[in-house]
């Protein structure tokens, strides 16, 4: 009897790092991590966007719409028509009052320029702006 009592006494003794709630914590640092970080959304189209001294800067949460140099328009990460803008800037625009900011190319036409930002005007959108780059 006195055996096992020592026996009994000797594993417990012996003391164990428990390492599951080390795991745990770095499993929930990661989560946050991977939750918080900020990815930047690709336009998919090369633009080349004229620059001005008074460039500000734009809004995290804005509806871009880009115009490329041989005309063809990109909203969403998807290609549209400019009879199409209107129907997807309005759903945009509905959910949530968000800033319309153009993206066009510097050898953009400028009367699609000008059909695009009254496409956007006529969806509802009350405010839009053309993005440029600083000058240096």
């Amino acid at each position: 009897m006195k055996r096992l009592t020592k026996m009994m006494r000797s594993e417990e003794d012996v003391q164990n790092v428990d390492m599951t709630p080390l795991i745990d914590m770095v499993f929930i640092l990661l989560i946050f991590f991977i939750v918080t970080t900020v990815f930047a959304k690709d336009k998919g189209m090369d633009i080349q966007r004229p620059s001005q001294q008074s460039a500000g800067e734009v809004d995290r949460e804005s509806l871009l719409v880009a115009i490329t140099s041989e005309g063809k328009i990109r909203a969403g990460g998807q290609p549209l028509s400019i009879n199409s803008l209107r129907a997807y800037v309005s759903n945009r625009v509905k959910k949530m009052a968000l800033p319309v900011v153009i993206l066009a190319d510097k050898n953009a036409p400028i009367g699609l320029l000008a059909d695009v930002m009254d496409e956007c005007r006529m969806a509802g959108a009350q405010n839009i702006s053309l993005a440029t780059e600083k000058e240096q």
